[in-house]
């Protein structure tokens, strides 16, 4: 199997997609990294626009991966891949990914499950809670202004794929969002550390949109302002807080405990 060699104007673009927010923006592209991800990207909807290879990954495998079909394939020296990589550790294959826009309606079908995020700055954290949604089956996320970039290379590898499984809207107006949804008949439940209620006294079961907040600040007053059902998780320990992460996790897998989703009857 013979790949084609990357130009140096290719060279240039990934290393200015890994580094620069605003270029991502501007080209509507991003980096993924990963053999299982770039499987993600290419089994997905979304459009691939080239992958690349080091040399010593296509010694190891490139005979035997199957999934470049219609995609263009790269291949560079193994320094030079080292180069380009975010990783320490490159696994010697990544991709340019072009960026998708999703609508408030691609997040609604049905009975669903969103996750609305105020305020995520941790890009470990933004990673995980994409790909606990797609695991616990949320139907979307909503990343208001102020989140993490959703493109930032370490969101897209904390997500292991996941980002290519459900619709996620970025840099939204969250309050907007929240309304909207509202009259396509979600109820909105707020966490919160002041609440009175646990998360456990509350129906998941119809349309809901469950907000989290930061570590550092939780949500915002413009949004624990606006109706909704405020929530918290009991803590019986010494600990302060959870990880946003991990109380993610503990609600949306409480949400479909409830709707059957885990155990169907």
């Amino acid at each position: 199997m013979t790949f084609k060699e990357l130009s140096k104007g290719q060279i240039n673009l990934i290393k200015a997609l890994i580094n620069q927010k605003n270029y991502r923006k501007r080209k509507g592209l991003f980096i993924i990294e990963g053999l299982r991800a770039t499987q993600e990207a290419i089994n997905s909807d979304y459009a691939v626009e080239f992958v690349v290879l080091s040399d010593d990954f296509v010694k190891r495998y490139g005979e035997k991966f199957h999934g470049f079909r219609d995609v263009k394939v790269y291949e560079v020296p193994q320094k030079l891949f080292r180069t380009l990589s975010d990783t320490k550790t490159p696994q010697g294959i990544m991709a340019v990914v072009r960026m998708k826009k999703f609508e408030i309606a691609n997040l609604c079908e049905g009975n669903f499950l969103v996750v609305a995020l105020d305020g995520i700055k941790d890009p470990g954290n933004m990673g995980t809670i994409i790909r606990t949604a797609d695991a616990a089956g949320a139907t979307g996320i909503l990343a208001g202004k102020g989140c993490v970039d959703l493109y930032n290379p370490k969101v897209i590898r904390s997500t292991m794929g996941s980002i290519f499984h459900l619709p996620v809207m970025e840099e939204i107006d969250l309050r907007w969002a929240l309304k909207e949804l509202s009259k396509k008949g979600a109820k909105i439940i707020i966490t919160s550390l002041d609440a009175k209620k646990s998360y456990l006294d509350t129906d998941y079961k119809i349309p809901v949109v469950i907000v989290f907040g930061s570590e550092a600040e939780g949500v915002s007053k413009e949004i624990l302002d606006m109706p909704s059902e405020q929530v918290k998780i009991p803590i019986p320990g010494r600990a302060e807080s959870l990880n946003v992460a991990v109380a993610c996790g503990i609600l949306l897998y409480e949400a479909a405990r409830q709707r059957r989703t885990l155990f169907p009857l």
